[in-house]
């Protein structure tokens, strides 16, 4: 498990921590997760450890999920971040699919405020759409790829 932060951040040591994150067991998934979790500032300024952020809140148990999604929120600046970039986008927008009430709300009014600069860039686009269709009818980040963004 030391290993982790190190192998999420190369660029096909991601792949292995992604598909451990999907087909490993549960205790498997619980450890990597923490790791995540305490790793966050490093995994999610680098792109394939965004990569593996997205997979931690795709693939961890709902519980660990959760709290990564709180956490990521609790982070200042990450959340844009993550939005403006190729692997970090996905990860905002299951982010957005966990968050639930004021948290919810707490992350779409950070983004809606750097509106700006998430449309100057191609991923930022794509997670500013996804709130404004959620917006008006209350998708979800599966529902939204389904429909082709």
């Amino acid at each position: 498990l030391k290993d982790i932060p190190a192998l999420s951040c190369h660029p096909y040591g991601t792949y292995v921590v992604q598909h451990v994150l999907e087909h490993g067991s549960n205790e498997h998934r619980r450890r990597i997760v923490q790791v995540v979790v305490n790793d966050i500032r490093i995994l999610g300024a680098e792109s394939h450890g965004c990569a593996v952020v997205s997979a931690a809140l795709s693939y961890g148990l709902d519980a660990d999920r959760s709290a990564l999604a709180q956490i990521l929120l609790r982070e200042p600046g990450l959340l844009v971040f993550l939005a403006s970039s190729r692997h970090g986008h996905v990860a905002a927008l299951r982010m957005l699919d966990l968050l639930v009430g004021k948290e919810l709300e707490e992350a779409r009014n950070r983004l809606q405020a750097e509106a700006e600069t998430l449309r100057n860039c191609r991923y930022g686009l794509i997670v500013l759409e996804y709130l404004e269709q959620s917006d008006s009818n209350q998708c979800s980040w599966s529902a939204f790829c389904r429909a082709g963004a």
